[in-house]
């Protein structure tokens, strides 16, 4: 169809009558609607989808008539004169078609009831509205009842070939949630778009149809085609641009704008609206730019993911505005209209540009958050490994023939394990559990035992560190994710807790026992050789004494060792209280190693906490 920007003679538009025009509407609509039933119908193996949607339109259409028959009584006007002159079953039909499936018939009730009085009567009747009717009950239904409006109903979901719609959310939602760029996260195809095969409105059950309907109508002069030609193509440049930007397939991408909410629908059925839209040809595709451009706005930045209904509205408002401007003839200054059109597609672009750029760079920020947060959390999970490590959750019960016999804490800490660990050298010898009451009866007594049912993981933990030898170093890093990780985390400090006290030289003298052992401190290769004295009975810990101390830095690791008054306040502190002093067990919990000498401080506090576990 040519669009030109040359009104239409006055004796062209005489021949339309208004009962014509909204005779062929009401049958394009009529053909949507029964598209639609027949769309739930024949996809779904029950007739509830059918019966709702049905439902939903007699509904609809029902309360909308009675609301223009009341009126008429209401004004002792001939009802069945205003009901043929109001035509409240178009209102009431479009309505119908902008709700899900899933509405309640007291909502649909409402909202049809809304549509005729408040968006159409209250301002005078048929022709004297200034909103489409249609969708002033569609607005205030979304604010009222959003949460009551379902896509689907009982007998929608699962069928084979057909989107589960009571699982999958609609297009328009899940692509807002990708940032309107698709990718793996989108799991429809262009053909499930323009088939109507997803969860969405009645009206969007099948594009290719209502594009059909809408050529037609417009072949029949029932609106002006400028304005779904300037709304469907601002979508299809806007969508381009945004495309473009991001690297996405032009083509599909812009076609599945179209496709996605109610686009198509409401650019045919509800923007065309002589009532509400501009007069003047330039005014009507100046109002289908705004259009477009305030449908991919919305989109792109608003919380809510369609923005045909709020667009429409808004540019109902601005009719007015937009007629005061395009004043006098129009098929003069052609030159001067066309540059009116070129500024408002370029602003729009412009914006969308803009909008593209902001959405990047919020995405650019939510990666860099990602990965702080993930950074943060493997920094976390690394100290919470190291803390596990230095707990020394361990006791020795007794001391065996080429080992100990230690207890420690596994699934059920009212009642821990006791384990046999016997160490030579740098080789863990065997590892034999002696009692495990409190571990759980399946995964935790499997991986005790080492039967055929246990996990993977648990049955490798037991084939290697239960059934036979391996280097004390191979226990640093373990894997304990066996299925019975806390059983696993106990037979392993059992082990750390045995290697430990076969390096520790003790001598124990009642009460007082004294530890000499070698401790990593900042040298790696020149290890810190210390001697602790602890009291059993009192828990303190008596005194240190550092036989070799030389793999310390100069200053602040000999400052801490000696406690020069050249120390850090932290340092010297940490020298008073737990190198020039008696302190209890539990004051070494929780100490602050910050001390300018970090890593001299970890391995003095290991080497207490090695003393103490021994002791207890």
């Amino acid at each position: 169809m040519k669009i030109t920007l040359q009104r239409t003679s006055p004796n062209y538009r005489q021949k339309l009558s208004t009962h014509r025009i909204m005779r062929d509407l009401t049958i394009g609509l009529l053909v949507i609607v029964a598209y639609s039933l027949y769309h739930f119908y024949y996809n779904y193996p029950t007739n509830e989808p059918l019966i709702a949607a049905a439902l939903i339109y007699v509904v609809s259409i029902v309360v909308g008539v009675a609301t223009e028959a009341v009126w008429g009584l209401i004004h002792k006007t001939n009802v069945l004169e205003q009901i043929k002159n109001g035509f409240p079953w178009v209102t009431a039909i479009i309505f119908a078609l902008t709700l899900p499936i899933g509405t309640p018939l007291y909502v649909v009730a409402i909202g049809s009831f809304i549509s005729i009085f408040l968006g159409k009567l209250v301002f005078g009747g048929f022709g004297q509205n200034i909103f489409n009717p249609a969708l002033v009950g569609r607005v205030l239904v979304h604010l009222s009842f959003g949460d009551k409006l379902l896509p689907y109903v009982e007998g929608m979901g699962g069928v084979q070939g057909i989107v589960d719609v009571t699982s999958t959310a609609t297009p328009a939602t899940m692509l807002a949630g990708t940032h309107w760029m698709g990718g793996t996260d989108f799991s429809y195809t262009l053909m499930d778009l323009i088939t109507g095969n997803h969860g969405g409105t009645l009206g969007e059950t099948c594009i290719w149809l209502i594009l059909l309907v809408g050529i037609v109508l417009a072949f029949r002069k029932v609106y002006d085609a400028r304005i779904p030609v300037a709304y469907l193509g601002t979508i299809l440049v806007l969508s381009g641009v945004y495309a473009l930007m991001n690297g996405l397939d032009l083509a599909t991408y812009s076609v599945m704008h179209l496709c996605i909410g109610g686009v198509a629908f409401g650019a045919i059925f509800m923007a065309t609206d002589p009532v509400t839209s501009p007069t003047s040809p330039l005014g009507k595709i100046v109002y289908g730019i705004g259009l477009g451009f305030l449908t991919m706005i919305i989109r792109l930045k608003a919380n809510y993911p369609e923005g045909v209904l709020f667009s429409i509205l808004l540019m109902n408002m601005l009719t007015p505005l937009i007629d005061s401007f395009i004043l006098g003839r129009t098929n003069t200054r052609i030159a001067k209209q066309w540059a009116t059109i070129a500024i408002c597609l370029g602003v729009s672009i412009g914006c969308v540009y803009g909008a593209g750029y902001s959405i990047q760079s919020d995405i650019a920020a939510a990666e860099a958050k990602a990965a702080a947060d993930a950074k943060k959390k493997e920094e976390a999970e690394k100290k919470k490994a190291e803390e596990e490590a230095n707990a020394f959750n361990w006791k020795v019960v007794k001391e065996v023939d080429g080992g100990f016999v230690m207890e420690t804490t596994g699934y059920n800490a009212d009642q821990p394990m006791k384990i046999e660990v016997k160490v030579s050298g740098d080789t863990v010898k065997s590892v034999k559990v002696l009692e495990a009451p409190g571990e759980t009866e399946y995964y935790g007594s499997e991986i005790v035992h080492g039967t055929e049912v246990a996990t993977e993981k648990g049955k490798a933990f037991h084939d290697k560190y239960l059934a036979g030898e391996f280097k004390t170093s191979e226990v640093d890093g373990i894997d304990t994710k066996t299925g019975a990780t806390m059983t696993t985390k106990g037979i392993v400090n059992a082990i750390k807790g045995a290697i430990i006290m076969s390096q520790l030289d003790r001598e124990v003298k009642g009460d007082t026992y004294v530890y000499t052992m070698s401790e990593v401190g900042y040298n790696a290769d020149q290890p810190m050789k210390i001697k602790i004295t602890v009291d059993k009975a009192k828990q303190v810990v008596k005194k240190i004494e550092f036989i070799d101390a030389s793999g310390e830095t100069e200053y602040y690791g000999a400052e801490l060792v000696h406690g020069t008054p050249v120390a850090t306040e932290k340092g010297k502190a940490f020298y008073d209280k737990y190198l020039a002093s008696e302190f209890g067990f539990a004051d070494i919990d929780g100490v602050d190693t910050k001390t300018g000498a970090t890593m001299t401080t970890k391995g003095i506090v290991t080497a207490i906490k090695k003393a103490i576990a021994a002791t207890k």
